[in-house]
Order: structure tokens, then C-alpha cells, then sequence
């Protein structure tokens, strides 16, 4: 999500309407009734014009419309009261239009680069009993969710009407649990700040202190998380935050909230700050009800380091605007958050479904999988090598019930046995994994090369850098490994890749879980591959060996765990993350891997690639993942 920067000081969230100023508008609104505003239940009470299509890309829960295409268009007929004043809105991702048809009058407003921006439009009814509100096409691939149509009560009658964007969610009339009139928008109090202990000396209460200046700072290196302590129950609509050296570099992190400090819902993942400013940026959240706010860092543009300047919460209160000043601070030791789906991972992953996983859906429908295309094991098209999944396909809804579904947990399920077909004649092993697009479904461009469909590293030629559709990656999932083979050779049994980066011929990484027969937990280890040469091998948790005993703290099947994979210029850095323990960290310096030329390109894999090619044909290999994304710079 891109930021949106504060100019003007740190009273209100930046292009938030509230309700306090505008009262008595807030008191009397209601909203007009839009069928299936969010597209939730496909295009019931909607009719589509193509190019159109269900996308599992959303802005709120787990469903949105898109168009594609010159003439796609979604409309739907909704009663509404004559001479009454009205505004529509509506998120929008890319370009589009919305609209509404009066009496045959249209009044619309578009975007053409949005990033789930609210567009919305205002018009009097006049002597109409029904509209036509609509979405369309404008120049470029477009998604639209959360419709909605308020009443702003009787007008002149005069069928006028105004518009205009705004990349923050509207604002609406709500009570808090105290009761009374919500100031949507408002700064929130915080009570206090804490993290897990590991910072630098620079402490979780410099947050709060009101001050902008370098040292009143909280610093932490790794994935680590500081949280904000409301006092009280409230509504959380966003945060506000300014990095340490933030028009420098930009900072990744993910935002989660909880009622009780233990159990805790992502509102936000894959956030990153814009890099051009060092004063508070803003950052719309999923609203939700809660006393506590995490803010998860997983380090910046330049290393891994997380530091926050200030920070103060968003939402609604009962009157009067809090100030983060003056806070308290502590420094505990509870354990990382859960951000997967509905499991209870580490901090590090989070859902592009905003941690809402449901069991009846496809996975691209509870994940973006818009930047991926699949391997599986089969050969349908009779060509002798397994089956490619290519990105339109996968996200129209594709799953196979032998390796590639939604688990009775809403996650998405990898399966992968022995024997099948394998994706090339160079290939020894069997695999359905995930192969990272960045095209996104453009096949006029190729896929392999330097060029837009693949990334390159920050220390290549700057020729490359400009050809390529990203620099440097961070890749994170959570998951859970629910079996691994256990026939088979000794140097084989039990071994699996769950994630990767994928060169033009080699691998510069390749994360491996391995969990030998009669040993209760597996190990994790890594494989790094310089260009043309042999593999070297960083054992993290436990032992590679093919006779290594039960790892002490090692993962066990079913265990949920989380893992970050970055690239910075010629580093590479790996972290594996578990619920109440310390992370595991490995740096490769990867200076003399060959990996810096014009000609190379890599691209990241997620899924199972069975290490095994010996054991009995129908044992297999199975994880399921709670939450998977990638960036680029």
C-alpha cells in the first residue's frame, strides 16, 4: 500500500473526513442499499459486461471486480428517494470509472493509477425512483470493491452533482463502546509502548514522545515488532508513522490488532513507506475493534534494521482527539504475533486476504497469486512434462484436488508425490511450486529473460536494473510442513524445498525442511548456489545429515513457522521465525556469486519441491501456507 505523507502536523489522519466537523451531515446520513457491494458473492445483483472477471485481489474481504478490457463495464439498478442528495463510492486499484445515471444524466470520476483508492461522486436524485451506479473501464486493467451509496438527505431537487479521489477509506457515523458520537479519524491515546526487549538502546517509548528528532527513535534489528497499548477498547482505522531516515530509504512492515495482546488479525501486510519523506506518512488499516496495535518491521531498502521516529494510532472516539505524548514504555517478552492465516505463525508472513482465509474458496481467492503461475505433477496436455498453470487460469479459480487446493483451514495446500510428471528433462524431482510472474498475466512478455516478467540484483548494471521488472526481493510466507516422504534412500527420505530463487540456469537460494523417519521435528537448512559453481550449505535449525538426530528445536510436522528470504544488492539474508523463540538468521555475502551481470535474472518459488525420487511412487510431500508475498524494489 503506498503511503500517503503528512504535511500539516499530527492532528487528524492525512485526507480523512471527521465526523465532529461535519456533524450533523454524520447524524443523518444513511446508506442506500447496494447488492453485493463487495462482489463477495460473485456478480449476484450485478450485470457484467466483458472483459470482466471475479478477481481474489481485494480491498476488504476476499473478492473484488475487475475490468480488463475496452466495453467492461458492472452495473446495477438501486432505488433511491426523489429529490435526495446521495454520494457513491467505492475502492478502485488501477483505472476506472464510477458512476451514477440520473434521468438519463451521467456523474462519474475516474482514476488511472489508483492504489485501492476511494473514488466518489455526489448527484441529487431529482424526481428519479431508481439509478444505474456503475463501474468501467478507463485506459488500463482496473479492480473495484466496497460500493456504497449514501443518503445525505433531502436536496433542491436540481440533478446536480460534484466528484472527487481520495486514496482513504470514507468516513461514516459510528458509536464506540463507550456510546456517543464517533469522531472518525481522530488521533487515539496510547496508554503505553513495549517490544520484545531487543532493541538498541533506543526504546519503544521514544514513539510516543512527540518528537521528530533522529535519536528519540526506536531501533530494532531483524523481524521485530513494537506495540502500541490503546488503554481501552476503540476502533482502529490507521496509523501514522515516521521513519528513522525515511526520505533515505523505504521500510517494510505488516500492522496487526488485538483486543487481549495474544490473538491478533493483520489489517495490514505488505506495507512500505514511500522513501521520500522523513515526516509522518499515513496508512489506511482494515477498521477493526481493538486495545492493541503491532507494528511489524522486516527492515528497509538499505538493511534490516527497523526505526520508528514517531508513531500515533487512527480511528474513532468518543470526542476530543488523544495525543500519543506522554505515553508510558516497556520492554516484554512476549512472544512474536500471529500473522498467517488461521494459524498462529510468527510475525514475519501475512495473507494478502488480510489473515480471513476461507475453507470454501480457491486459493486465488484467499491469496494474490496474480504475480505467479503453477507446476503440478500432471501432464494434461500430453506433451510429457507436468502441467503449467499459467497467471490468468490460476486466478480464475484453478485447483486440483491431488496437489493444489484450499484446506479445510482456508490454507493453501501444495501436494506433491513421488511419481509424476517433471517440469524439464534436467529436472530429477517431482514439484508443484509456484513460479513468480511479474508480468502478471502479460504474455507478450517472455518469461524468461531480463525484462519486465523477472528481477535483478541492486549490484547489476544499471542497463539491467532498467530492463528488469524489479531490483532486489523480499519474499515471506508462513506455513506449515504437514508430511514428508518416508521411503526411499537415506540421503533423500524426508527432504523438501518450501521456497527458492530461481537464476537463469542455478539457485542462488534453496530453503530446505527435512525431517528423518522416527525423529519427532525436522531441520531447516539452505543451499546457495553461486553461478556455474557447487552448492554451499548454512545449517539453521538442526542437522542436513542424512543420520542427524532429533533436532532439540526443531519444527515438527504441522508446526506453523514463518520465513523471510531478502536480497539487497549482493546480500543475501534468510529468517525463520516460530512463535515464542528467537529468529534464525543466515547472511550470505553473494559478492563472488556471479550474480551481478547483465545477462542474469532470478525469480522467487514457493510450493513443494519433492527432494526424493527414490522412495515408492504414491508417497508424497504436503505443506500448507497461511500467508505468501513478494516485493520489489
Amino acid at each position: 500500500m503506498k503511503p500517503k505523507t503528512k504535511t500539516t502536523g499530527k492532528t487528524s489522519l492525512a485526507m480523512k473526513i471527521s465526523c465532529a466537523a461535519a456533524m450533523s451531515m454524520c447524524m443523518a446520513s444513511a446508506s442506500a442499499s447496494i447488492q453485493n457491494p463487495g462482489f463477495e458473492s460473485d456478480w449476484d445483483s450485478w450485470e457484467d459486461t466483458d472483459p470482466s472477471a471475479i478477481s481474489g485481489v481485494a480491498e476488504s474481504g476476499s473478492k473484488a471486480a475487475k475490468i480488463s478490457g475496452s466495453g467492461g463495464k458492472m452495473e446495477q439498478q438501486v432505488s433511491v428517494s426523489a429529490n435526495t442528495n446521495y454520494r457513491l463510492t467505492a475502492h478502485v486499484d488501477g483505472a476506472g470509472t464510477i458512476g451514477a445515471v440520473v434521468n438519463g444524466s451521467t456523474f462519474d470520476t475516474s482514476v488511472s493509477d489508483g492504489d485501492w483508492d476511494q473514488l466518489q461522486v455526489e448527484f441529487n436524485s431529482g424526481s428519479a425512483s431508481s439509478i444505474t451506479v456503475f463501474g468501467a473501464y478507463n485506459g488500463d486493467e482496473g479492480r473495484f470493491d466496497s460500493f456504497n451509496l449514501q443518503d445525505l438527505g433531502a436536496g433542491s431537487g436540481s440533478s446536480g452533482g460534484s466528484s472527487s479521489s481520495s486514496s482513504s477509506s470514507s468516513s461514516s457515523s459510528s458509536s464506540s463502546s463507550g456510546g456517543g458520537v464517533c469522531n472518525s479519524g481522530s488521533n487515539l491515546s496510547i496508554a503505553s509502548a513495549s517490544d520484545d526487549g531487543s532493541n538498541d538502546g533506543h526504546g519503544p517509548g521514544n514513539v510516543l514522545d512527540g518528537s521528530l528528532a533522529d535519536d528519540s527513535r526506536w531501533s530494532s534489528q531483524g523481524i521485530k515488532w513494537i506495540t502500541l497499548d490503546l488503554g481501552s477498547e476503540q476502533t482502529v482505522e490507521g496509523v501514522d508513522i515516521a521513519w528513522f531516515k525515511g526520505d533515505q530509504r523505504a521500510s517494510f512492515f505488516s500492522v496487526e490488532t488485538s483486543t487481549d495482546n495474544s490473538n491478533w488479525t493483520v489489517v495490514l501486510s505488505g506495507g512500505q513507506s514511500s522513501g521520500a519523506s522523513a515526516d509522518l506518512e499515513s496508512y489506511d488499516v482494515a477498521d477493526t475493534s481493538a486495545r492493541y496495535v503491532r507494528i511489524t518491521g522486516s527492515g528497509n531498502s538499505a538493511n534490516n534494521w527497523n526505526s520508528i521516529v514517531e508513531a500515533d494510532v487512527i480511528g474513532c472516539s468518543n470526542g476530543g482527539s488523544g495525543s500519543s505524548s506522554g505515553g508510558s514504555s516497556s520492554s516484554s517478552s512476549s512472544s512474536s504475533s500471529s500473522s498467517g492465516g488461521s494459524g498462529s505463525g510468527s510475525s514475519g508472513g501475512s495473507s494478502s486476504s488480510g489473515g480471513n482465509l476461507d475453507p470454501y474458496l480457491p486459493p486465488s481467492s484467499n491469496f494474490d497469486l496474480s504475480a505467479w503461475y503453477l507446476s503440478v505433477p500432471s501432464d494434461n496436455n500430453g506433451d510429457g512434462k507436468a502441467d503449467s498453470i499459467k497467471e490468468d487460469e490460476l486466478n480464475s479459480g484453478y485447483q486440483n484436488s491431488s496437489y493444489f487446493y484450499t484446506g479445510d483451514d482456508g490454507g493453501m495446500v501444495f501436494r506433491c508425490p513421488i511419481e509424476g510428471y517433471k517440469t524439464s528433462s534436467g529436472t530429477s524431482y517431482t514439484r508443484t511450486e509456484l513460479r513468480e510472474m511479474l508480468r502478471r498475466g502479460d504474455t507478450s512478455v517472455a518469461t524468461q529473460g531480463v525484462n519486465e516478467n523477472n528481477w535483478v540484483f541492486g549490484s547489476a548494471p544499471s542497463s539491467a536494473r532498467d530492463a528488469a521488472g524489479g531490483v532486489d526481493g523480499v519474499l515471506r510466507a508462513t506455513l506449515a510442513v504437514n508430511h514428508v516422504t518416508t521411503t526411499g534412500d537415506s540421503g533423500q527420505v524426508g527432504r523438501v524445498i518450501v521456497g527458492q530463487i530461481h537464476a537463469n540456469d542455478d539457485e542462488p537460494l534453496r530453503l530446505y525442511y527435512r525431517k528423518l523417519p522416527g525423529n519427532s521435528k525436522g531441520s531447516i537448512y539452505i543451499a546457495h548456489e553461486p553461478n556455474g559453481g557447487s552448492d554451499t550449505w548454512y545449517e539453521m535449525i538442526g542437522s542436513r545429515s542424512s543420520s542427524a538426530s532429533n533436532p532439540s528445536d526443531g519444527i515438527a510436522l504441522d508446526e506453523i513457522w514463518s520465513y523471510e528470504v531478502k536480497v539487497v544488492g549482493n546480500t543475501l539474508t534468510v529468517t525463520i521465525m516460530r512463535d515464542g523463540k528467537d529468529d534464525v538468521v543466515e547472511e550470505v555475502d553473494m559478492s563472488n556469486s556471479g550474480y551481478d551481470d547483465a545477462d542474469q535474472y532470478q525469480y522467487f518459488k514457493a510450493g513443494v519441491y519433492n527432494q526424493n525420487n527414490t522412495g515408492s511412487g504414491s508417497d508424497y510431500v504436503e505443506v500448507t501456507f497461511y500467508a505468501l508475498e513478494q516485493s520489489h524494489d
